[in-house]
């Protein structure tokens, strides 16, 4: 669908909706059914491309649905699922039990995140520039994401885009609830601050608690600027605390860092 037809008005219960709505009914527990889902998507929202995943706590994620290339699923499913999920802002928004709902990716992340390593790595290097994740609680600790993106030369997704989806949010949890026959939560929910503390100790046998800070914050798309903000110290102490470090992690850059880090987190998994 191009974002040029995206509709400007509220499509439910018109007749392109019942049908769309009819179809999804019609596919539930079949093989097709994803292609539903994203036709009713459609419907209020134009997107390039929809994954559907599954966290449940300290486990990596499980993709249910991806329609991406052949190399936007090298990096987005197989190596996302090694360990960089943790960096992921919508997996974080449901690591921290945020409100069920649509999100931007601008609405949990500050305007550095976009020069970050993890945005060049998942985002520009798929060519995708903005995404809008519907957040669906299954059950205490056990969450489904349906990833919408957009491409590089498209625009962003503005709150009308928000507005749209939250509008049929009910009934794009329940039909994905239904279909992938999601049950309740397999591990408690005290597994997911196991999940806080695997981040929380990158670095830690090496690094003085401060340093470990700045670096957490690096990793989460933070400028030394926006982390001198957040943390009350001057930016010229933030690079130091970064320089020093970089010399104990034997990093010079923050791709060799996210590297490093994407290996000891995936190290943790097991």
């Amino acid at each position: 669908m191009s974002l040029e037809n995206t509709p400007r008005t509220d499509p439910s219960w018109s007749p392109q909706w019942d049908e769309a709505f009819a179809r999804l009914l019609e596919r539930l527990g079949t093989d097709i059914f994803p292609l539903a889902l994203r036709k009713l998507i459609e419907l209020h929202v134009g997107i390039e491309s929809m994954v559907v995943t599954r966290y449940q706590n300290q486990a990596p994620p499980v993709s249910l649905y991806h329609d991406l290339d052949d190399v936007q699923a090298a990096i987005s499913i197989q190596f996302y699922a090694t360990g960089p999920y943790l960096l992921d802002p919508f997996a974080q928004a449901c690591l921290s039990n945020a409100v069920q709902g649509a999100y931007r990716l601008s609405d949990l992340v500050n305007e550095s995140f976009f020069r970050s390593e993890y945005y060049r790595t998942f985002y520009r290097k798929v060519r995708i520039s903005d995404e809008l994740g519907i957040l669906i609680r299954n059950a205490p600790g056990d969450w489904v994401v349906i990833s919408l993106s957009r491409g590089a030369r498209q625009p962003r997704f503005g709150p009308e885009d928000v507005a749209r989806i939250n509008a049929i949010h009910r009934t794009l949890s329940a039909a994905v609830i239904r279909h992938w026959k999601l049950g309740e939560a397999v591990r408690s929910q005290d597994d997911g601050r196991d999940v806080e503390e695997r981040l929380a100790t990158f670095g830690a046998d090496r690094l003085s608690p401060r340093e470990a800070e700045v670096i957490r914050l690096i990793l989460q798309g933070h400028t030394a600027g926006s982390a001198s903000a957040f943390l009350g110290i001057t930016e010229g102490t933030v690079k130091v605390h970064r320089h020093n470090a970089y010399g104990k992690l034997g990093v010079s850059s923050q791709a060799e860092l996210f590297a490093v880090a994407t290996r000891y987190l995936a190290s943790k998994q097991s």
